[in-house]
């Protein structure tokens, strides 16, 4: 349970207590009127005036609260309440000013008046209590409307009061000198009391459902001082039902419990109403302190990291003045924090990026664009610095802006990016030495398949041709045939699977059909025999003008795609391949695609796939484009586009 659960709890509980504790001793003194009536009190119209015009002031309060408290747009509740205690407050300054006794106002007709204002004043408070405790649904209502139920209560208290002091005898009688309260008095009293209970009954529910809301938006009731209230206003009208004279102790006793009854309005309404906006306010200013602490903290907390960061971090306003440096920038430029600060930042750019760089800045700004990288790619090093020695050096950094007080501010975070660059470019010159490492290589293997596949083809296959010619020979020898034959055949089959092989291993070191025929002959032939070989349904889509290419570019499309159907031989488990070439003036394209199994992305990136590795380094060497496309389960396609011009 909350605190505010528990405070009203405890609140409630108090209400009940006084109400029982009043209650009680009322009954006593209600059943025993024969001792009461033994104290009279001496000066009865001056106690009289007092207790009602406190009461008076208070529910004229009640008015001044309600009706101010919300400025132009105020709730119906707050109006209603607001137009019904000034019109008591005014109905009971006419009934004090009507009591008998007062000047002008010496008889029991003048006694009539003062009950008959009474009485009006009593019913509206009743009927407004009342009909607060039904809690209808509120709403916001208009100025104007505001100040037409004001002047509808206005005139309805005028007539009221015309009524009384010119038509006194409209009203049935309530007072009768000597026999005091009529019964038509007794019976308005009771109906009073009746709606008070009633009242107070519903307040006592909303006690307890309902906790205070401390907003300034709403009109703000406390339902348990309105409970205490209308009991103790109804024990007061018992207490104004029963005496017979002005000087009766149960009028001033009915006054007193009024009073109190006023005071506990005056709580419910104005005293909450008057607390909230300072409570809110000292509210306000604790979170305000909180905040300012908290603020102060975040300060002290990022100037540390600030202070602390190993990247130099600048801020400069809209005219590039340093207003903020941290050690780490103060020592990469080679300065020191204060030489820095309240300086221009062209003293860290070199001067011939000055122009460019504000420009740049500016254009930074208007752009609207809060965060911005620079200098991130190792080949754009545009972000250069200066040091105070002089020496210029390469900055990654990025820069933000933000607007305070009309004023732009931007802050750059940079390193010193030298050693990187360094770095970068040693990796780079590595790179392109491995590569024209590779391509030699490439070449010098070319040109040996190439002596090696002539000096096969041309020496040992001409040594097997004579030995198997020399063979023929003997077999003409019928004689020397009958009694080596199956030696000879022998003989005759190794020879023959000896220039079979040896075309074959020559063929695979370097075709002549690319020799001699070109590259689209020496594709067929390696289409044919692939398709032999393997059992796999190989299909050429080019034609020969597409493959009329130099011996460079020749070489190295065939060993690719000998190199794809490699592949595909041995670990895509495809049925079909379909090698296709489109060319245009400016491009050649290759597409390798098979049906096979894919290949998985992991294994493409491994450094054993010496396949995929050499086909990189061949596109690479021609300033090509190399793409592999493969879902696992669903084949894999070689995307490859070369240039044709130099």
């Amino acid at each position: 349970m909350s605190s505010n659960s528990l405070s009203l709890t405890s609140r409630l509980s108090e209400a009940r207590w006084i109400a029982g504790v009043l209650f009680v001793l009322s009954c006593f003194l209600w059943v025993d009127q024969e001792r009461l009536s033994v104290f009279v009190v001496p000066a009865p119209l001056p106690v009289h005036t007092f207790l009602e015009t406190v009461t008076i002031v208070i529910f004229a309060s009640v008015f001044i609260v309600c009706w101010n408290a919300f400025g132009e747009v105020r709730k119906k509740s707050s109006v209603i309440l607001a137009v019904a205690f000034l019109c008591t407050a005014i109905l009971g300054f006419f009934h004090t000013l009507t009591f008998q006794g007062m000047p002008g106002f010496e008889t029991a007709g003048d006694m009539h008046k003062s009950m008959s204002f009474w009485l009006i004043s009593r019913s509206i408070i009743a009927t407004t209590l009342l009909g607060l405790a039904f809690d209808p649904e509120d709403s916001e209502i208009s100025q104007m409307q505001s100040y037409g139920v004001l002047s509808a209560g206005l005139l309805a208290t005028l007539g009221w009061g015309i009524l009384v002091f010119a038509f006194p005898n409209l009203i049935p009688l309530t007072f009768i000198q000597g026999a005091g309260q009529t019964s038509f008095k007794v019976a308005c009293e009771t109906s009073l009391i009746a709606a008070h209970i009633l009242a107070a009954v519903l307040f006592y529910r909303h006690a307890l459902r309902f906790q205070i809301d401390k907003s300034a938006e709403h009109l703000h009731i406390d339902r348990v001082p309105l409970f205490l209230a209308t009991v103790l206003m109804a024990m007061s009208e018992v207490y104004f039902s029963i005496y017979a004279e002005t000087s009766d102790v149960n009028v001033v006793i009915g006054h007193t419990f009024l009073l109190f009854s006023a005071i506990a309005i005056y709580r419910s309404m104005v005293a909450v109403n008057i607390h909230t906006p300072y409570a809110s306010l000292a509210a306000s200013t604790n979170n305000l302190a909180k905040s300012a602490e908290e603020l102060k903290l975040e300060r002290q907390r990022l100037s540390r990291m600030i202070d602390t960061a190993i990247d130099g971090i600048i801020t400069v306003d809209d005219k590039q003045e340093i207003i903020l440096v941290n050690p780490a920038a103060a020592l990469i430029f080679g300065y020191e924090v204060n030489e820095l600060v309240g300086t221009s930042l062209n003293r860290l750019i070199p001067a011939r990026h000055r122009e460019t760089h504000k420009s740049h800045v500016q254009q930074f700004g208007e752009a609207g664009i809060t965060r911005r990288k620079m200098g991130t790619h190792f080949e754009d090093f545009y972000v250069t610095g200066c040091r105070a020695s002089g020496e210029e050096f390469p900055i990654e950094a990025s820069i933000a802006h933000q607007l305070e007080n009309g004023k732009r501010y931007y802050t750059v975070i940079f390193r010193d990016i030298t050693d990187r660059k360094v770095a970068k470019e040693k990796m780079a010159k590595y790179h392109e030495q491995l590569s024209q490492l590779s391509a030699t290589l490439q070449s010098i293997r070319e040109e040996e398949r190439k002596h090696i596949a002539r000096e096969l083809h041309d020496d040992l296959g001409q040594l097997l041709a004579a030995l198997r010619m020399d063979l023929s020979l003997l077999q003409r020898d019928l004689s020397f045939l009958d009694r080596n034959k199956p030696t000879i055949n022998s003989m005759d089959q190794l020879i023959l699977t000896a220039i079979t092989t040896l075309r074959r291993i020559a063929t695979d070191l370097r075709p002549r059909a690319l020799d001699e025929g070109g590259l689209f002959f020496a594709l067929q032939t390696l289409q044919r025999d692939f398709s032999h070989r393997h059992r796999i349904n190989c299909e050429l889509i080019a034609d020969e003008d597409q493959l009329t290419l130099d011996d460079a570019r020749s070489t190295a499309i065939f060993r690719i795609i000998q190199e794809s159907l490699t592949n595909v031989a041995r670990h895509s488990e495809a049925s079909d391949v379909q090698i296709e070439f489109q060319r245009s003036h400016a491009e050649l394209k290759l597409n390798i695609n098979d049906n096979g199994k894919g290949i998985v992305e992991e294994d493409m990136g491994k450094t054993s796939s010496f396949g995929l590795v050499g086909m990189r380094e061949r596109i690479k060497a021609m300033n090509g484009e190399f793409q592999v496309l493969s879902t696992p389960g669903e084949g894999t396609t070689l995307e490859i586009r070369l240039p044709l011009t130099d």
